[in-house]
């Protein structure tokens, strides 16, 4: 698929020697004045328009907005790109100053941003079927306004990367990339798959994991809330692949860990009440936020994203650099269902836990000292901290220990 032009889909309009028409006034004779129209009698398949044209622009012509609902409940990413004439004798060649208007600013401003686009990214690795636990549960959001970015490292000549592209042609949303060879580095394969976003909200969804139907709303909702956040989390169920409820044992996350129980499905699931970010919480990783995470687009960057050189505990590095680099926000919701797998399967945590158990310590004591003075920063008490910069673990927990994130 090429763009010579900017691309513009018609619906309603169909004559062409009207859709001819659809040029801009007193071009430079240096410049295009045309537009690669493609056009429609109604909006009844505009899912398939979306996916084989990929427009920037769509027009409609018609009586009303509401003879396109196809449109009207769209996600604003499509809606954003829409120009309504209701006028039989409309000047097409105002139309056509309207189509590189809608689009100019499409390109170059962030519009709406009371709805902004979520990037749910995933890596993949020899995922099989389970892709349909995540591709299920984002068709199910309340929230449309999504896109899913899947980066393949699957080391098997394409067979998952084939399997992943047939995901991708049930929503115009889901793209899927692959590299020329497996990269073998989770961090790598994590930054590659945010680089290829669009949003102003990164979500990272593991490839046999699934949200909450409102997920997406919720973490919205707490974006508007705390606009000064660059980071988000949710609570969390953990499963076990024979579909029973994992649990840690009670004052797990150092105390600052505990369960509560809710349905979905008809099924009782414990649900973490995930701990508040304090000074024991961010320096292990069995207290750190966990799923779902996110990020603003501005709170990633700050904090320098994925690291390329990490072969496992890229998300406990990178959690300790956001709270150094932005504020988190703990959204006190169920948001997300995370899967243990055995060792078999394509989840490698439990294989890996020893290595991850060294990262994590190496990790924490590197960024330590300036822990501390994002705490001192924040006004927050780090209050296992001595004045040697030697970590007290055996202290008591304040009875309400303070905390250095935002609740929503």
């Amino acid at each position: 698929m090429s763009f010579d032009l900017i691309k513009v889909c018609a619906f309603g309009l169909t004559e062409p020697k009207k859709l001819k028409k659809i040029r801009l006034p007193n071009a430079y004779e240096t410049e295009a004045d045309r537009f690669d129209v493609i056009a429609f009698d109604n909006t009844s398949n505009l899912d398939c328009s979306v996916m084989q044209h990929r427009p920037q622009v769509f027009i409609t012509f018609g009586e009303a907005e509401e003879t396109f609902p196809e449109l009207m409940n769209a996600p604003m990413e499509i809606r954003k790109r829409w120009l309504h004439y209701s006028a039989v004798d409309v000047d097409l060649s105002t139309v056509a100053e309207q189509i590189l208007h809608n689009y100019v600013a499409n390109a170059t401003e962030r519009r709406f941003p009371d709805q902004p686009l979520v990037s749910v990214f995933t890596a993949t690795y020899l995922t099989g079927t389970k892709i349909n636990r995540p591709l299920s549960s984002l068709l199910a959001q309340s929230y449309t306004n999504w896109e899913w970015v899947i980066y393949d490292d699957s080391p098997d000549d394409g067979k998952t990367f084939d399997e992943l592209r047939e995901v991708a042609v049930k929503d115009y949303r889901i793209s899927v990339h692959r590299g020329d060879r497996p990269l073998g580095s989770i961090g790598e394969v994590k930054r590659r798959a945010c680089g290829l976003t669009t949003g102003e909200l990164l979500l990272e969804l593991d490839h046999d994991d699934e949200l909450l139907p409102h997920a997406l709303s919720h973490l919205v909702e707490a974006h508007r809330s705390y606009p000064d956040a660059g980071f988000f989390y949710s609570d969390c169920a953990d499963i076990l692949e024979s579909g029973e409820n994992a649990k840690f044992p009670d004052g797990w996350g150092f105390g600052f860990g505990s369960y509560r129980g809710e349905y979905h499905n008809d099924a009782l699931y414990l649900v973490t009440n995930s701990p508040e970010v304090n000074s024991k919480t961010i320096r292990h990783i069995v207290a750190a936020p966990n799923h779902f995470r996110a990020w603003t687009r501005r709170g990633y960057q700050s904090a320098g994203g994925y690291s390329s050189e990490l072969h496992t505990c890229e998300d406990y590095e990178l959690i300790l650099r956001t709270f150094l680099t932005t504020r988190m926000c703990h959204i006190k919701r169920w948001g997300y269902i995370q899967y243990n797998n055995n060792m078999s399967s394509g989840n490698t945590q439990r294989t890996r836990n020893p290595e991850i158990q060294r990262l994590v310590r190496a990790f924490m004591l590197h960024y330590n000292n300036r822990i501390h003075e994002r705490f001192v920063e924040l006004e927050v008490d780090d209050f296992i901290w001595r004045d040697n910069g030697v970590l007290d673990w055996e202290m008591k927990n304040p009875e309400n220990a303070p905390y250095a994130n935002y609740i929503y």
